[in-house]
């Protein structure tokens, strides 16, 4: 009953969406008795808890009002659209912070102790949006330079998630930034497995793409030097050498040079008359 209506925070839950979270297709006769009955103990726990969420008789059922810092889902919520705020406006670094506080409110899966079908559905939602704050942070640590601060992660999350092709890509890119491109190939091979099997089906172009590139060594995939590292490279570099001097062409040819054949096999000099003056209309005129 709580979670039904703390998933539908300050939104009417008619009564009949509530008996069916609890008895599914099987409801008692007494089952709108048992929800009144359910909703004054939850009342009672509330006020001995001195507790500011307080639940409402709205027709054509009940209300959890709570102000939204009071529920951990709206929390999250919000740091996460805090955290893609940050990305928008280039501040890397705040928005994994942001991210990372987000995730800290999780505990484990979502409603994991409660196994109504209506209430599993609302968690297996809370689960992707759970998973994909943890794809996005993992992305940031990866543009941040921390592959191998995530491989350990990314490993367990492809053990639990062999579906999401977007880990093994992470996973890929992770070891091979690591000096690891054996094993970043071993990856790939075991997602085509996992998808042909589970699936019949190839991986995405993104995971075949980077299967390509990390055989063919694409310095696009390393990330770029930061600014110190820049300098450190830019000190051992040598200085490049000096072009040679561009010599000015001369304007005038030696006289030997320019003078021209005096023989040709044309149809007026032919065969090989030496021509005298310009009287002919010769081609060397």
């Amino acid at each position: 009953m709580l979670a039904m209506l703390a998933l539908n925070a300050n939104r009417v839950v008619p009564v009949e969406r509530l008996i069916d979270a609890v008895w599914s297709t099987t409801p008692p006769t007494t089952a709108r008795t048992q929800v009144q009955i359910c909703v004054s103990a939850l009342r009672k726990i509330f006020f001995d808890a001195k507790v500011a969420m307080r639940i409402k008789t709205r027709r054509p059922g009940y209300q959890l009002e709570v102000d939204p810092h009071e529920l951990d889902v709206e929390q999250f919520t919000s740091l996460v659209e805090t955290a893609r705020s940050h990305v928008r406006a280039s501040r890397t670094s705040s928005a994994v912070a942001a991210l990372r506080t987000a995730l800290s409110l999780w505990r484990g899966r979502a409603l994991a102790d409660l196994h109504s079908e209506l209430v599993r559905r609302f968690a297996d939602q809370l689960e992707h949006t759970r998973l994909t704050a943890v794809t996005e942070r993992i992305q940031l640590d990866l543009a941040l330079g921390r592959h191998e601060e995530v491989i350990g992660e990314l490993t367990v999350l492809v053990e639990e998630h062999p579906l999401r092709e977007r880990l093994y890509e992470f996973l890929m890119l992770a070891l091979y930034r690591s000096g690891r491109q054996a094993e970043a190939l071993k990856v790939c091979r075991r997602a085509r497995a996992v998808l042909m099997g589970e699936l019949g089906i190839e991986p995405g172009t993104r995971v075949q793409e980077l299967e390509a590139s990390i055989l063919n060594r694409e310095p696009r995939l390393d990330l770029p030097p930061t600014g110190a590292e820049r300098l450190l490279i830019s000190a051992a570099a040598p200085a490049p050498e000096e072009p040679p001097p561009i010599v000015p062409a001369m304007r005038r040819m030696p006289r030997r040079a320019r003078a021209r054949p005096r023989t040709c096999n044309c149809w007026w000099c032919w065969p090989g008359r030496r021509v005298k003056g310009r009287s002919l209309s010769c081609h060397l005129r």
